[in-house]
């Protein structure tokens, strides 16, 4: 019988394997990796194009041009596409962030011949339909109008815009009146320059074959889409000289609260420390925050904090609801546990725990070829390499308390975060 009054041994867990991609170059010079793994006959075609937010002249114009590119193309309806992709049981994805505009295919290797016409129809000619256009703005607007009541949102939008400053590609800076000023040609004009070739690279990954590689050199190693590279504009970082900032919100039942300040990027040493010390912070849910906020004190539901990994920069924040009348309870309890990190060490034990957690979350993040392929362009998209995730192993079980309280006096100083508070 098992003795259920003593705890199981905990045994470590080994490090996982981490697959290095064959880099390959269609005819035309466009980079390919492909990522052969897995056992199931199943491929994700990842088509990564530099058109992101901070490409864009207007607002709304990266991701409403990489939106409108699934609502029709030169051969096929916005319908016509969804019902090839039903019937194919395929399924297709476009998504924008700050840096890159992706169009994404996940498809049964034996559907992959009927399906890359679609896709290459899909990006090179994009029709850009005046009538597609309309109802797509119009979709997009109302659904921002709902997004901006809420507390979370409006919170979020300032505390990027006193980070950052309001002119910086990373501040959430998107106001109804742009729904208005943006046209088709707007949008049409920014695809025309950005989804080319040599503004592109391709991520495969499944149970691939050559045939692969050669079905993605005829539909897309041509020289009829072929563009230029973009250089990549400049923008520099003002951040407000105020550290606390309200914005009202009429009738709002609980009030939003964003902590935080700027941090270093992806590719600097501290940064797989501060990963550590972030996890204790609020990084999961028996952190310090949850323990004290949420278990202890009462004053919220859940709270937690992030480091966010930008390519021009690098940024903590912490992020919670609460009722109104917790607000500077909250407030001072947060950055007490601020004060606590770079006051007192902290204990093994509390250390052994986060890093048995962040292994665990570090194995799950290779486990499959599409975890493999996502690990990948977390670093390939920063211009590092797999050493990025040896270097992340090795911190993560050689780390000591003593370093955690050194990063914490180094970048956990209170006159350098910025408080935003969104409600009544």
């Amino acid at each position: 019988m098992i003795d259920r009054t003593k705890q199981p041994t905990i045994t470590e867990a080994a490090k996982p394997v981490i697959m290095v991609p064959q880099a390959i170059q269609l005819n035309n010079g466009l980079p390919v990796h492909i990522l052969n793994a897995g056992t199931q006959e199943v491929t994700r075609l990842d088509f990564i194009f530099d058109a992101g937010l901070w490409h864009e002249s207007k607002p709304l114009q990266s991701a409403m041009a990489n939106a409108m590119m699934q609502e029709g193309s030169k051969r096929h309806s916005g319908a016509q596409i969804a019902e090839i992709m039903d019937f194919r049981g395929a399924y297709i994805q476009f998504v924008v962030d700050h840096h890159f505009g992706t169009v994404s295919l996940i498809s049964l290797n034996k559907h992959l011949p009927h399906l890359l016409p679609v896709v290459e129809d899909l990006i090179k000619h994009s029709s850009f339909e005046e009538h597609e256009f309309e109802t797509l703005i119009n979709r997009r607007k109302q659904r921002f109008m709902l997004e901006n009541k809420k507390v979370k949102v409006l919170c979020q939008k300032k505390f990027s815009e006193v980070l950052f400053g309001n002119q910086h590609p990373y501040s959430q800076k998107v106001r109804k009146e742009d729904f208005h000023a943006i046209s088709r040609d707007d949008l049409y004009g920014f695809y025309s320059k950005f989804y080319r070739s040599g503004n592109c690279r391709i991520l495969a990954t499944g149970n691939t074959d050559q045939q692969l590689a050669e079905m993605l050199n005829q539909h897309f190693g041509g020289d009829d889409w072929q563009g230029e590279k973009m250089v990549l504009p400049e923008f520099s970082i003002h951040s407000s000289d105020k550290k606390i900032n309200h914005v009202k919100k009429k009738d709002a039942i609980q009030s939003a609260i964003r902590i935080g300040c700027l941090l270093v990027k992806k590719d600097h040493p501290d940064f797989h420390g501060l990963q550590v010390l972030n996890t204790i912070l609020g990084g999961y849910f028996s952190s310090r925050l949850m323990a004290n906020i949420r278990e202890e004190k009462g004053y919220t539901y859940g709270i937690g904090s992030s480091i966010f990994s930008l390519n021009e920069a690098g940024y903590l924040v912490i992020a919670t609801e609460t009722d109104q009348a917790y607000v500077n309870d909250t407030i001072t309890e947060v950055y007490a546990e601020l004060k606590r990190l770079r006051e007192e060490p902290v204990p093994e034990k509390e250390l052994k725990r986060v890093q048995q957690y962040l292994l665990g979350e570090f194995i799950r993040d290779f486990d499959g070829p599409f975890a493999q392929a996502q690990s990948f362009r977390s670093v390939v998209d920063f211009g590092l390499d797999h050493r990025f995730h040896e270097q992340y192993y090795q911190t993560l079980i050689n780390i000591t308390p003593e370093k955690l309280q050194a990063l914490a006096c180094q970048y956990f100083i209170e006159s350098e975060f910025y408080t935003v508070i969104a409600g009544a």
